[in-house]
Order: C-alpha cells, then sequence, then structure tokens
C-alpha cells in the first residue's frame, strides 16, 4: 500500500508521487520539514521524528520537501488509499488522529512561536517540545539527545546561531538547564522552561 523510501543524513527524499495529495509515515529517523520561499530562502516548518505523518499538496501555495537530518526510512501513501485504510480501522483511526492533531498544535505554536515570543521563549519553546517527544527521566531532570544542529534550531526559530547558543548558555548559568558536547541537553528545572513556552508577549 506504501511505497518505502529512505534518506541519508543531509539527502532530499525523492517524493515524485503523481496523486495531487500524499502522506508520508516516518519510521525511522529524523528529518526536517522545510517551506520555499524562493531565491535560495527557506524555512524549517517543523522536525519530524518516528511515528509522525506530514502531508503534501501539490495545492500549495510554497513547495516543500523533507531532508534528512539522520537516515531515516518513510512510508508514502496517497492520501485517497491512506485514508480508506484508516477509516477501515477504528483504532488505527485513532492513533492517527491524536498524532495529526499534535502536528497541528505544534504548527499553530510556532505561528505564534515567530510572531510574538521573544528569544528566551522560543528557545524555551523548543525545549518544551523535546522534551516532551523525546526526552527521558534521569535523576529528576528531563535528558534530550537532540538530532538536530544549533544552526537547524536557529532556522526553524527564526533566529541566528549566536543567538540560539547564547540562550542556551544563558540557561546553563541560570541553572536551568545542563549541557554535554553539542547534543546533549538536561532540563532540570522544567516547570520553568514550561511556563516560558507559554507566555506570549
Amino acid at each position: 500500500m506504501g511505497r518505502l523510501l529512505e534518506i541519508k543524513s543531509g539527502a532530499t527524499a525523492s517524493l515524485g508521487e503523481t496523486s495531487e495529495r500524499f502522506i508520508v509515515f516516518v519510521a525511522e529517523g529524523t528529518a526536517k520539514f522545510i517551506g520555499h520561499i524562493g531565491n535560495d530562502r527557506e524555512q524549517i516548518v517543523s522536525f519530524v521524528m518516528p511515528d509522525d505523518l506530514v502531508m503534501f499538496s501539490r495545492t500549495a501555495t510554497l513547495p516543500y520537501t523533507l531532508c534528512g537530518i539522520t537516515h531515516a526510512r518513510l512510508l508514502v501513501f496517497p492520501a485517497g488509499i491512506f485514508i480508506r485504510a484508516v477509516a477501515a480501522d477504528g483504532d488505527l483511526a485513532n492513533r492517527v488522529f491524536e498524532h495529526l492533531f499534535l502536528g497541528f498544535d505544534r504548527s499553530r505554536d510556532m505561528a505564534v512561536l515567530l510572531g510574538r515570543k521573544t528569544a528566551r521563549e522560543r528557545v524555551a519553546t523548543f525545549l518544551s517540545s523535546m522534551s516532551e517527544r523525546i526526552g527521558t527521566r534521569t535523576s529528576g531532570a528531563i535528558s534530550i539527545d537532540l538530532p538536530v544542529s544549533r544552526r537547524e534550531i536557529a532556522d526553524s526559530l527564526g533566529l541566528t546561531i549566536e543567538t540560539v547558543s547564547r540562550q542556551f548558555t544563558e540557561l546553563r548559568e541560570l541553572g536551568v538547564i545542563d549541557t554535554s558536547g553539542r547534543s546533549e541537553v538536561s532540563i532540570r528545572d522544567l516547570q520553568y522552561i514550561r511556563k516560558l513556552a507559554a507566555s506570549v508577549d
């Protein structure tokens, strides 16, 4: 029913589908969903991870692509076939709708984030989201092994890499987080992070 597609880190998925609308299920790995504005400008719309669903439509105003952050395995379905399969299985339908609503929530949060939030609130929103998606609780803290670089975080939040690095440093100095290397983050004060993430000036 679905077409298996594998992409390497840094490679763009070849989504040569003939249907007007199709759905991509992330079976393994991490990728970034990118909107292309023109003149080589692009915006990371979201980071997609295992069990995420990404919807594509040829009627969209802007072109979108999926680019591997790690090696990733994807399943690509024509929208009509996917919807009919889901409709025939009540449990599957519930799980799919749960993932879709989570995706919509993240998209709405991103729209507010880019329009109104301060740099620290944007970084806190990112960390709060990652803690929920891939965080593990260890010794009273939430540990996250980030699959994305500081530059990718900056691009997704509409910030410079210098600003993101400065916010990480300041949060570390406040005792809110600890960091190790470029990818490991331990959130020591999740309540503070969530409070910042919920703030809109």
